[in-house]
Order: C-alpha cells, then structure tokens, then sequence
C-alpha cells in the first residue's frame, strides 16, 4: 500500500477525519465520482489568496463541467486513508497520480494521461546548490551525490520517488541523513528547514519550489537529475480497480479532450508549469 501511496503527486485537512458512511454518495453508484484530495500546494491549495487554484483542484473543477450529468464530490483524505480505502475497494478517485502502465497496480485503474510536468529535482539552497553542480555536474548525477552520505534528506512521509527511489533506499533512506514529515503542510515545512540549514535538500517538482517562494518568500535553487534527464511525468486520474471504478474511467476518458481544452485548466498549467525557471 505504501508503493501505492508513494505515487500519489502528492497531509491531512479538518474533512479527513470523515467515517465511511460520510463518503457514501447522494445518487446511484452509477453516477456520482467521489475525489479524494490532500493538502498538498500548488497541487491541492485550501487557503490562501490562492485557495482552490492548484492543479489538482481546477482539473476537478475542470472534469465538472466536462461531465455535467455527473454528481462530483470532493474529500479531503491523508493519503495513507486513501490507499486503505482503495484496499478496501472503496468507489473513489484521485485526480493527479503518476501514471503507470494498466497492468503496474492491483488497487487502482487508470485514466488516459491528463497532463505531464516536468521531471523532479533537487531542491536546495543556492549556496549549497553551487557546490553540488560542481562536485557531482550539471545536471547532479544523483548516485554520486547520495554515495557520499554528506548531505540530510527531507520528505514528506510515504512519499516514493520512482526510479530514483532505488538509490534512497541504498544510500539515505533509514539512515541518520534522513528525515520525514508528517504535518498538514509538510511542503511548506520541509522548505523552510532547507532555507535554516536545518536539513540540506529534498527531491520534488520545480512547481513546489515556486509556490514556495511565491508564498512564503525566500530563495530556493532547483538542480537537474542527471538520472532523469529529458524526462516529462505524466499524470493521470486513478480510481477504484473494481466494476464502478472502470465504468467511471471510461466516462473520465470520454471527457478528457474537452478538460484538456478547459481554458481555465489550460491556464493553470501555465500559471504553475510553463514559466517555472530552475
């Protein structure tokens, strides 16, 4: 389960605490979708001047007025609650998860791809960021990075990395370089720590690092992976692997053209990917 949580693109809001019968739907199970949500900035914004302005949040939005004759809810769910529910084959879907191959997961099904986002990186101090490209280039080969054993490591818990994550677990992962985090905004607070010199990086997207700095201030540098050079990350809406779950994916597949021709999604992705400088 936690494999399946690590995928999730990105935490826990006042409605996680919500019981089973509270998740159960106003209409017949043939036409309602039920999205699971976390706190989880630029993905999933709650507040702010930039409440309900993530990603995530205007691709739901974006997938209401696409399936209008469908009744939409929304809850806001710890990821680890949403992997046990989908464990426990309860009917819901999450927006933005990394998507795989259709064979890659026993729990959950896959949409077409809605969107890409450029790779991950590290994210760090300037200063620091200086001396990494010139011990281990640019872009940062990361194993040589990690071999070292020179430098701390944050994350928010239950967060996997895909094939970078092979080379955490041999060099950083369960060692005293490495620290996880489990509040409310564990993105906010990991960044923060880099900035204090508390911790010395992490590994995320550059659209974490601007949401950063354009909310809180400060200043981030974001490395190039070499081992992900050229990569784009595809995501998709993933949901329930049972009998409603594939009749939803069908409808979500149907109206994908029309949310990827949202003007109001379309603009998101530029407003929080397009002009994304490293």
């Amino acid at each position: 389960m936690m494999s399946l949580v690590g995928m999730l693109l990105m935490c826990t809001a006042g409605s996680a605490l919500a019981t089973a019968d509270s998740l159960k739907p106003n209409r017949p199970a043939d036409d309602y979708i039920l999205w699971s949500a976390n706190v989880a900035p630029p993905f999933h914004i709650i507040d702010g001047e930039l409440a309900h302005q993530g990603v995530c949040d205007v691709l739901v939005d974006s997938f209401k007025r696409a399936m209008p004759n469908t009744q939409h809810q929304v809850e806001y769910l710890p990821q680890a609650r949403i992997g046990m529910l989908w464990e426990n084959e309860q009917n819901l879907c999450y927006p933005c998860m990394i998507h795989r191959p259709a064979n890659d997961q026993q729990l959950i099904i896959y949409s077409e791809p809605t969107h890409d986002y450029p790779s991950h990186g590290i994210i760090t101090r300037p200063a620091l960021a200086d001396t990494l490209t010139k011990k281990y280039g640019d872009p940062v080969d990361l194993e040589l990075m990690l071999a070292d054993r020179s430098y701390r490591f944050v994350q928010p818990i239950g967060r996997m990395y895909g094939q970078l994550q092979s080379l955490l677990e041999q060099y950083v992962l369960d060692t005293s370089l490495h620290l996880d985090l489990t509040s409310d905004n564990a993105n906010t607070a990991m960044l923060s720590m880099i900035l204090r010199e508390r911790i010395d990086f992490t590994i995320d997207y550059p659209m974490i690092k601007a949401y950063y700095e354009q909310t809180e201030g400060g200043n981030l540098a974001f490395l190039p992976i070499a081992q992900l050079a050229g990569e784009r990350i595809k995501g998709a809406v993933a949901c329930t692997r049972n009998d409603w779950g594939s009749e939803v994916i069908q409808r979500i597949n149907s109206a994908i053209p029309q949310v990827q021709q949202d003007p109001a999604f379309q603009q998101t992705l530029k407003q929080w990917l397009e002009p994304i400088q490293p």
